[in-house]
């Protein structure tokens, strides 16, 4: 189920970060920044039965999606995607995100979305370019 973070969630959420982007990881003063500022743009995955938070997305009302991740031992179940999906419904059907020009795995499922690439940024991560890639949704991704 996909639903709003929650305080409770920190923990769990700076640990799939940390795995997801050791070079860039998020801090626990990020997550709260952006859990106050956009509140309802910080959603978690939380697997039904468990409790389990198993990855999260947070985004901006015009479909900046800022920083997702699934947790490494849950990737290739379709959370990612019903993140993005998540995204989508919330605004109006369009998403746009930078990615790490080494981040071929992150490249590949946003293209496998329906996600183009529009532009490179350079230095965007400081010792790295990003890809900039675009979505507006399609019947093959619907909201």
């Amino acid at each position: 189920m996909i639903r709003r973070f929650r305080r409770e969630d920190l923990p769990r959420i700076l640990e799939i970060e940390r795995d997801a982007f050791p070079k860039s990881a998020y801090s626990r003063y990020t997550f709260l920044y952006y859990a106050k500022t956009i509140p309802d743009n910080f959603l978690v995955y939380e697997d039904d039965e468990s409790g389990e938070v198993q990855g999260y997305v947070l985004f901006d009302d015009d479909g900046h999606i800022i920083s997702i991740a699934v947790a490494r031992e849950h990737r290739r179940r379709g959370i990612g995607t019903s993140l993005v999906r998540a995204v989508l419904r919330s605004s109006g059907g369009r998403a746009f995100v930078e990615v790490r020009e080494s981040n071929i795995g992150a490249q590949r499922f946003y293209e496998k979305l329906g996600f183009r690439r529009v532009g490179r940024a350079p230095g965007y991560y400081e010792d790295e370019d990003a890809i900039l890639m675009e979505l507006v949704a399609s019947p093959s991704l619907p909201c």
